[in-house]
């Protein structure tokens, strides 16, 4: 069965998963840092309270502990290395206990129980092996404390009372551990599996958009080339027959055509330029707006031309056009100035209503178009907008074609031919590049 990944390159399944793994155990290290921390609280508390307070030994481990507890997180906040961080805990941690245990009454210390925790721990950092290979580590310090520290409250049954809740621990720790990784990975899956979809929304949504820029312009050629010969024939019929009304008539239909086809397609955009064209449009947009349009043009800018002009444009439409359904501002400002590097950037600028962009509106399908077009030509768009103090639109693109984020897809499937198909299949699509295929899942 094909199947497909819409990241970037795949890279080697074992390291993929080691460096997901290392960025879940730092994030577990430092959890545990601070429960270590608290636990030497919870140490403080126990020694000051009273129990084994009258031997010596008992705070000197304890100041131990405290210096033990602040390399660890020392070890954690810098960059060493979490593995080799997360062994030597996981292995002085026990041992910590231990000593403190072997002064404070042995497998009858109130110190005993931080054995579980340590086991705890070591289920949610690592895997099953390595929390069993701890309990064997535990449940032999658990012997060596009734060997070392007899007492009375440490006969045979205490010691297997003890090694009885340490295996329990290590169970319980196991089970939860493993509840939370299976939540983890499914959350992981889905993550995964909304990304390729959106990806591939957005890869759909930019081929209907150069679909229909040039839909618009065939339709804008079809109907110059359909309408100006009879437009033309009618004009010269007026003329002979000194028919004022009817010339009034085609001039009028004339001056439609050409605002039909200037809205498909405007075709001073290809033969005078981006700014030229923005200046017809806005000069027309003021005949019949309820608000005041400025426009402003660095003069740098004049010339400007690129293979970004027919998409900017539909975006300076279709920013205009929301702002006439939405806005009801009074003051509107087009700026086109200069950006950094070799771009330039688009800024619409309205005071009215505004809303919050945070906030998914159905009407927002018209910014969201606009972004994929702005992304299609490798720029940006982005939108500022306060509830009641109205809004503005910002598209940064570069003099150049740009660089569209391709989706990137490794095949996987146990049929050569279906494969090869496949790929030759995806390969014609400009928005998707085949980075590799393999006949093994």
């Amino acid at each position: 069965m094909a199947t497909g990944s819409a990241s970037g390159a795949k890279p080697p399944p074992h390291d993929a998963s080691e460096q997901v793994s290392l960025i879940h155990l730092r994030k577990a290290e430092r959890e545990i840092v601070w429960l270590r921390w608290l636990g030497m609280a919870g140490w403080a508390f126990i020694l000051w309270r009273g129990d084994a307070a009258d031997v010596p030994w008992a705070w000197g481990i304890y100041a131990g502990g405290v210096a033990y507890t602040a390399f660890a997180h020392w070890r954690i906040a810098s960059a060493s290395s979490v593995l080799s961080s997360a062994r030597i805990t996981t292995i002085g941690d026990p041992l910590l206990v231990t000593l403190m245990c072997l002064v404070t009454g042995g497998i009858g210390s109130p110190f005993f129980p931080f054995y579980y925790f340590t086991l705890l721990a070591a289920a949610f950092r690592f895997g099953w092996r390595e929390t069993v290979g701890l309990l064997v580590l535990n449940s032999g310090l658990a012997v060596l404390l009734h060997l070392l520290a007899p007492g009375l409250r440490t006969g045979l049954a205490e010691l297997a009372i003890g090694v009885f809740y340490l295996a329990f621990s290590t169970l319980l720790g196991i089970m939860l551990a493993r509840w939370a990784q299976e939540n983890l990975d499914l959350a992981a899956d889905r993550a995964r599996a909304l990304s390729i979809a959106r990806d591939r929304a957005r890869a759909l949504l930019r081929r209907l958009i150069r679909t229909q820029e040039e839909e618009r312009k065939l339709m804008a050629g079809d109907l110059h080339d359909r309408m100006s010969g009879h437009l033309f024939a009618l004009r010269q019929g007026a003329d002979r027959t000194n028919d004022a009304e009817m010339s009034a008539v085609v001039e009028s239909l004339s001056q439609d055509v050409r605002a039909m086809m200037n809205e498909l397609h405007p075709t001073v955009l290809d033969e005078l330029g981006f700014c030229v064209a923005v200046e017809e449009y806005v000069a027309l947009q003021r005949e019949t707006a309820s608000f005041a349009l400025h426009l402003l043009v660095d003069p740098e800018l004049k010339n400007w031309r690129s293979a970004a002009d027919a998409m900017l444009f539909r975006i300076l439409q279709e920013a205009l056009l929301n702002i006439r359904k939405h806005a009801g501002a009074r003051q509107v400002s087009v700026i086109f100035e200069r950006a950094e590097g070799n771009a330039a950037r688009l800024r619409i600028v309205d005071d009215g209503r505004g809303f919050d962009p945070r906030v998914p509106r159905p009407s927002h399908f018209g910014l969201l178009t606009m972004r994929e077009r702005a992304e299609a030509l490798g720029g940006t768009l982005e939108v500022s907008s306060v509830p009641g103090q109205g809004s503005a639109l910002t598209v940064t693109v570069p003099r150049g074609r740009g660089c569209v984020k391709k989706i990137t897809v490794y095949l996987i499937d146990d049929h050569h031919v279906l494969r090869q198909a496949m790929a030759e299949m995806l390969g014609a699509e400009e928005d998707i590049s085949v980075v590799g295929q393999s006949g093994e899942a």
